[in-house]
């Protein structure tokens, strides 16, 4: 089948407009549900009350229930006295007021006889219906107790059954279809003792699943397995899980295929028994112009597209049709685009379902960090992490890849670059729509600078303190973090900048981007720094001089203190950058770059022990460094800068880096002054 081509790319919000605008079916349905089980539901109708409540009258508190007339005349000089049956009877809360009593007179207030007068005394007299609720008090049969449009909460329900209510009309939740597609999706065909016979169901065409057609580690016949790996060339199938739970989460149900290979027939097959059972149709994957993407074919041959293509990045690729007048939407399968295309096309559809009036997103002013450029004919949306530094709020980006899931995870709001913008400049004001309550953004260690999963470690021993306290962590190199935080951008710059004149680590270089201020610096670990290699080390790499221009080299970005490290053993040994046949290619994280050995992406490039070990790869000393944070000492004092500190000179940091293997804590938790 041919290209693609998109039609008119649209802007997000007159395509949405126009989308919404010509699906008629997408208006509210009703149902009955139990009183019991309809908090978070809304009503369909104004709810009237079928009883009164109470529907007798009671009394208000324990005593005794009297004939109001015969406490007439009752004063502190002249008392009344009261007999049992003739004038009163015991009573307690609740219990019915029967005639011809039609007060009650609290237990407190009685002056009990002497031993042969068996009566009460009272001083004052009780008017009709003192302490007395009366039939009717809370709730009158035929009035109304709740509203159209109101959203039933835990406190509504006792007033609902109060009233004689058991069912009530709510508003019909949303019943969403979600068919993930791919011939990549990872399937149960791929487990051990599976392939030929699910291979066989698949190629006959009665089977189109895999393992997104069970929940994840439990098989078809519902024995329990772990999957070890995925074969190359095959992805787990994981977005139509983020939307099953984004659909519930607004308020819709969720109905779920299993995986459909690129096949266009049984897609097509697939899309109308959807449209059938469904309100609203999802098809993830095969939205854009490969030539296996099926999607708007299908559409377009089953009904109508509207729109293939917004000014959104990521997502652009989002598809918005109809069939037999019902909403269905392609969305992209890369992770962050299929989930910034779920909230701003499916969500609104929804709300036209559930009657619920679209909430605004919490916008709030912050500085970028650093330059970020962009293209003019898309807006997008750049996933920031948050945190408050001398009052400022600090937003730094993170990977911008529609395939970096991680970054939704790690994520605290979006920056949102307008279209037919060039890009924002480094420490210029930006707006950001919140992912996460500010109350949790005041309480976060702001943390720019070298890598280190350390970083990972400290901040789950500052969550389990359960304080709300966290660190939030940006990964841009030393020497940037040392910027960052002269710019006062964040708390803490993690470092490890080799000094090649005395081989000390940090304090040449806070001294040079500090010359004029004392800084701190809290010493954090000792770590085996080297080449992480393939097991066996079948490329013989021993030092720097063995990287020869046959050797793939992968290299940490400018700035970063492993970079530096590896120049400084280039220089020694004779050698320079433009010797090494990848120097150029950057990887952010020494994890990335223990990645690129695993899969073969090169064959070797510097970083820490631990992450070659965390993935069964070699590791070839190259020198013992020192990794630490260094701050003002003025940071010293906050709160979480505090707890960091109570962390890092903590018993079970030790533990847990010493899991880890390849560091030493001989002056961890010390603080220097420079």
């Amino acid at each position: 089948m041919d290209r693609n081509l998109y039609l008119h790319i649209q802007e997000k919000e007159s395509a949405l407009e126009h989308f919404l605008d010509s699906i008629p079916s997408a208006v509210p349905g009703r149902e009955m549900v139990s009183v019991t089980e309809s908090r978070g539901r809304m009503t369909a109708e104004a709810v009237y009350a079928r009883w009164s409540s109470p529907s007798y009258n009671s009394c208000a508190m324990d005593g005794i229930a009297v004939i109001s007339s015969h406490t007439k005349g009752a004063s502190e000089e002249h008392p009344v006295i009261l007999y049992p049956e003739r004038d009163y009877v015991e009573a307690d809360t609740g219990d019915m007021l029967l005639p011809p009593y039609d007060a009650v007179i609290m237990a407190e207030e009685l002056i009990e006889g002497d031993e042969n007068d068996r009566g009460v005394k009272i001083v004052s007299p009780a008017h009709p219906l003192a302490n007395v609720r009366p039939a009717g008090e809370d709730i009158v049969a035929g009035e109304m107790v709740l509203p159209s449009n109101h959203v039933i909460r835990a406190v509504d329900i006792p007033v609902l059954l109060a009233a004689g209510l058991t069912q009530i009309s709510v508003v019909r939740k949303p019943v969403v279809g979600i068919i993930p597609t791919g011939d990549e999706m990872a399937g149960l065909s791929d487990l051990p003792g599976r392939g030929a016979a699910d291979a066989a169901k698949r190629s006959a065409g009665e089977w189109a699943g895999g393992l997104a057609g069970i929940s994840p580690g439990e098989s078809a016949q519902g024995e329990n397995f772990e999957l070890a790996s995925l074969p190359d060339g095959m992805i787990m199938e994981t977005n139509s899980w983020m939307f099953l739970n984004l659909v519930e989460e607004h308020g819709g149900i969720g109905k779920r295929w299993p995986v459909i290979p690129d096949e266009p027939e049984l897609l097509a097959k697939t899309v109308s028994e959807a449209v059938r059972q469904c309100d609203v149709v999802i098809i993830n994957a095969g939205s854009s112009a490969g030539r296996d993407d099926y999607t708007v074919h299908v559409i377009r041959r089953l009904g109508e597209v509207l729109t293939h293509g917004v000014s959104i990045k990521p997502g652009k690729p989002v598809i918005l049709g109809k069939i037999e007048e019902k909403p269905v939407i392609g969305l992209p399968g890369y992770p962050v685009s299929a989930y910034l295309t779920f909230t701003e096309f499916v969500i609104p559809v929804m709300n036209r379902f559930l009657k619920k009036k679209e909430r605004p997103v919490q916008e709030v002013t912050a500085k970028i960090s650093k330059t970020i450029m962009s293209g003019l004919k898309y807006e997008e949306y750049v996933r920031v992490k948050l945190g408050i530094v001398e009052r400022q709020l600090i937003a730094s980006p993170l990977a911008r890849g529609a395939g970096a899931s991680m970054s939704l995870v790690r994520s605290d709001g979006f920056c949102v670059i307008p279209r037919n913008s060039e890009g924002i400049l480094g420490h210029e004001e930006v707006r950001v729509k919140l992912l996460k309550s500010m109350e949790e953004i005041e309480k976060t260690l702001v943390v720019i600078g070298s890598h280190d999963i350390i970083l990972d470690v400290i901040n789950d021993l500052m969550l389990e303190q359960n304080t709300g306290m966290n660190l939030s962590s940006t990964h841009v190199g030393s020497l940037a973090g040392l910027i960052a935080l002269k710019k006062r951008e964040t708390h803490l710059a993690p470092s490890h900048l080799l000094c090649e004149e005395d081989g000390t680590y940090n304090v040449a270089a806070v001294r040079e981007v500090f010359p004029d201020e004392k800084m701190a610096i809290i010493k954090g670990v000792r770590r085996r720094q080297g080449f992480i290699v393939k097991k066996g080390n079948p490329r013989g790499i021993h030092t720097a001089a063995d990287i020869t221009p046959q050797i793939r080299y992968i290299n940490r970005q400018r700035g970063a203190g492993t970079r530096v490290l590896f120049d400084y053993l280039l220089k020694q040994a004779g050698m320079s950058p433009e010797d090494v046949t990848g120097y150029e290619n950057e990887a952010a994280t020494h994890m990335s770059v223990a990645v690129a050995v695993q899969k073969d992406n090169a064959d070797t490039g510097m970083g820490i022990y631990s992450c070659a070990k965390a993935l069964g790869l070699d590791f070839v000393d190259a020198a013992y460094e020192e990794y630490d944070f260094v701050t003002r000492p003025s940071y010293l004092e906050l709160p979480y800068v505090q707890e960091f500190l109570r962390v890092l000179r903590s018993e079970a940091f030790r533990e847990r880096i010493m899991e880890l293997g390849g560091y030493s804590c001989e002056e961890t938790g010390e603080i220097r002054y420079v």
